[in-house]
Formats: C-alpha cells, sequence, structure tokens
C-alpha cells in the first residue's frame, strides 16, 4: 500500500530529524518506508503506512516526533481542531484563549487529560487515548465557543480525569 501525505514546509526537516534520525524511527516503528519530497510517500503493508500517516500528520500540525509516535500501536488517536471557519484576527483570539497566559490553559488541559495539545497554523490537535481525547477535545471547543477559562477548568475538574 502506498498513501502520501502533505506536510508544511516548515515540518518536513521535523519528519526527516538530525541525520534522518526521526524518519528512521517512523520506519523501524511502522515498517514502512519514507520518502520525503512534494508530498511524503509512505509504502508498507497497510497498518503500518495507516500508523506512519497518522504519526507524519501529527508531525506536520506541531507535534514532535517524539510525541506524534504515541499514535503508532493503535491506543491513541489524533485529533485535529480547525479554525479555518474563523477570520485571521479571530483565528489569533482563539487560539490564543486555548494556549492561555505563558501557556497555562494547554498545560492545564494536557495535566487534566493526560494528552499532548499543539495550537498550531490554523489547528488545535490533541494526541490521547479515545476517552482523554474526547474530554480534551470538550474542553477546546468550550473555549472556541466562548465559555469562560475558569467554566472550563470546572469542567475539567469534574471529570476528575488524571488530574496531576
Amino acid at each position: 500500500m502506498i498513501e502520501f501525505v502533505k506536510l508544511p514546509e516548515d515540518r518536513k526537516a521535523v519528519v526527516i530529524g538530525k541525520d534522518a534520525s526521526a524518519k528512521k524511527q517512523i520506519e523501524k516503528t511502522t515498517e514502512t518506508e519514507i520518502t520525503v519530497d512534494d508530498d511524503v510517500k509512505i509504502k508498507g503493508d497497510s497498518i503500518g503506512v495507516m500508523d506512519a500517516k497518522n504519526i507524519i500528520t501529527a508531525i506536520g500540525r506541531g507535534f514532535s516526533p517524539e510525541k506524534a509516535l504515541k499514535l503508532s500501536g493503535g491506543e491513541n488517536v489524533l485529533e485535529i481542531i480547525s479554525l479555518k471557519g474563523y477570520s485571521p484576527k479571530k483565528r489569533a483570539t482563539q487560539k490564543s484563549r486555548v494556549i492561555g497566559t505563558k501557556g497555562r490553559t494547554r498545560k492545564l488541559l494536557e495535566q487534566f487529560t493526560g494528552c499532548d495539545v499543539s495550537v498550531y497554523g490554523d489547528t488545535i490537535s490533541i494526541i490521547g487515548d479515545w476517552e482523554s481525547t474526547d474530554i480534551a477535545k470538550q474542553a477546546v471547543l468550550q473555549l472556541l465557543t466562548g465559555r469562560s477559562h475558569a467554566a472550563v477548568y470546572r469542567f475539567l475538574e469534574k471529570t476528575n480525569f488524571r488530574k496531576v
């Protein structure tokens, strides 16, 4: 099976890594062959290709290769929330709401849910298991629809999920 993934130009080097270390790790983990050109070409068996595609997509959405590799094996999922429906000014505001002052909101989202959260380009992306990703997504959507940070923090506390 062969799949192609489009990546932002500035994320291609991250997929490759220093001395091709990230690319080699993805290939080894997913048992695939990866070629990075205009698009990223992934070749291998269907399960490995789908895992590699998810990993590379996550890297393209701002995650480090280490965090993106959590997507191998099927225990974790990648959720991408698009902000393209907003004006550029509103997108910046929405991203700021999710990040919070000095990154506080994003850190709390990660602590309460055990997920990894990336705010990159016109997207907010989440990596975690099914249940925790759903809770993190609900919290992000609440922020995007204008709920106060305090109300979202209370929602996260009520879930009493993996609180650190």
